[in-house]
């Protein structure tokens, strides 16, 4: 069964005449016959009882009606739907993004982007960087925000920008009245960081075990937020990405610049190198990679 068989269906219905009808499908009498014949066969039932001077419809015809006629109005809303979500007047951006990008990254990213198409609407998901390589590689997002992840073949990682890291000490730390200390100085004091497999903890563990450095670790923890209230009390010192310290209560805790030895982390956007994405997606990913970030 098929739309063009329907919508014949329906204008022979209402015409009861092949003549009348061929003529407003733009069809010969013999193609409606053949068509109104195979959706017939199909449904295993005369619609129509014909003879030399009128066309009437049986008992089937008449039941078919109701049903052709909705399965022909959810055709059309759903093709203008489609033809929305393809012009970008309508539709749902999904993007997993670290909390971090989603707090001091995206707003005026997604502002600039609302601009350009007014009628698209956003859904955020606030996601740990690895879960979001995660779900980005299953299939569960197109796109995700985050930093480079370990290369991977099924994966196309697009730089936005470097992102370097700041100190974090106790306001009546040794080391806070400083404005500038290396990372050295830094990670010879107790240090707080983020839990495994964070790629902030990482690249720290990576520039002490390059430097010859031991890590005391003395508290580890899940959310960038948590380590500004571990420092403020006093129990080691940290290092963040410089975007991140809009989350540091800075009444109680320094934010310090590293002179030498900064380790840095490439921050962008994510999305399958095997995936077809949409067209709001592909527009976002246009957008972003032209946007200046401060």
């Amino acid at each position: 069964m098929t739309l063009k068989q329907l919508k014949a269906f329906l204008v022979l219905a209402r015409t009861l005449n092949y003549a009348h009808a061929a003529d407003e499908l733009c069809l010969s009498q013999s193609a409606l016959s053949l068509s109104i014949k195979s959706l017939e066969e199909e449904l295993g039932g005369k619609l129509f009882k014909r003879n030399t001077r009128f066309v009437h419809l049986t008992h089937e015809g008449q039941a078919l009606i109701p049903y052709a006629k909705k399965l022909l109005a959810n055709w059309d809303d759903m093709e203008k739907d489609v033809k929305q979500r393809f012009q970008l007047n309508r539709g749902t951006l999904n993007i997993a993004s670290m909390p971090f990008a989603t707090h001091a990254v995206l707003p005026a990213v997604l502002h600039e982007f609302s601009q350009k198409f007014p009628n698209i609407s956003f859904s955020i998901h606030d996601v740990p960087n690895e879960k979001i390589i995660e779900k980005v590689q299953e299939g569960i997002f197109e796109i995700g925000i985050c930093f480079e992840p370990q290369l991977s073949h099924q994966l196309i990682f697009q730089p936005l920008f470097k992102e370097d890291f700041v100190a974090v000490v106790p306001k009546h730390h040794l080391l806070a009245q400083h404005q500038k200390i290396t990372m050295a100085e830094l990670c010879m004091h107790p240090f707080i960081t983020l839990q495994k497999p964070s790629i902030i903890r990482h690249v720290i563990e990576k520039y002490c075990l390059n430097n010859n450095l031991i890590l005391d670790l003395k508290v580890e923890c899940h959310q960038i937020s948590s380590l500004s209230h571990f420092v403020a009390y006093g129990m080691g010192v940290t290092a963040i990405p410089r975007h991140f310290q809009q989350c540091i209560d800075v009444e109680q805790n320094s934010i310090l610049e590293i002179s030498e030895g900064n380790v840095s982390l490439e921050f962008g956007i994510l999305y399958r190198k095997d995936f077809e994405l949409s067209n709001m997606s592909q527009q976002f990913i246009e957008l972003i990679g032209q946007h200046h970030f401060s």
